[in-house]
């Protein structure tokens, strides 16, 4: 009986800290190829490092599946500046998806992510594809940032997973990233 209740108390825990974290507030990818199904919910928590020992963030992410195939993801990040972003995630086939949305990160840039998706165990899958950002700061200098992101994604329970994650930038004007955080789902 006291099992049950403590397994009950973390439930309610992870559950009230999941929904804290979402209240506050897409690094860049910190997805795979699937998307959620019909009224499903994640919630994520990503430290990342970019350019940089000094270049720290903390992101928050929260996803939501619209219908079948389609869903809408929202991100915030905190201490080394301030992200917000938002994208829609279309699945084009099991393991492929393409993913379009804004950020404002200092300016407002679109986004744009190819998802490819490898399936080694029920719990385990490798991803990478293809991501790039068309960033509009003041002035006429726009950019097009690309990455090529490669990621593992660990179950770590039913409803739990870790995500590890290096994006490896392809043109001058970024550097490559490398982040890693859990993902819940409800």
């Amino acid at each position: 009986m006291q099992t049950k209740n403590l397994n009950n108390m973390k439930k309610i825990i992870v559950i009230i800290s999941a929904l804290f974290i979402f209240s506050a507030a897409q690094s860049q990818v910190f997805n795979t190829g699937s998307t959620l199904k019909k009224g499903e919910f994640s919630l994520g928590i990503e430290p990342l490092i970019y350019g940089g020992a000094n270049e720290f963030m903390m992101f928050f992410h929260g996803g939501y599946g619209l219908k079948s195939g389609v869903d809408l993801g929202i991100s915030a990040g905190f201490l080394n500046g301030q992200y917000f972003g938002a994208n829609i995630e279309w699945r084009l086939m099991r393991y492929i998806s393409l993913t379009t949305g804004a950020h404002y990160f200092g300016d407002f840039g679109l986004d744009g992510t190819l998802n490819l998706t490898f399936p080694i165990r029920k719990d385990t899958r490798i991803f990478t594809g293809v991501d790039t950002d068309i960033n509009f700061p003041k002035g006429n200098n726009v950019s097009m940032p690309i990455w090529i992101p490669i990621g593992v994604e660990l179950g770590l329970r039913k409803n739990m997973s870790f995500i590890l994650e290096g994006e490896i930038a392809l043109t001058n004007t970024t550097n490559s990233i490398l982040g890693g955080g859990i993902v819940l789902y409800f």
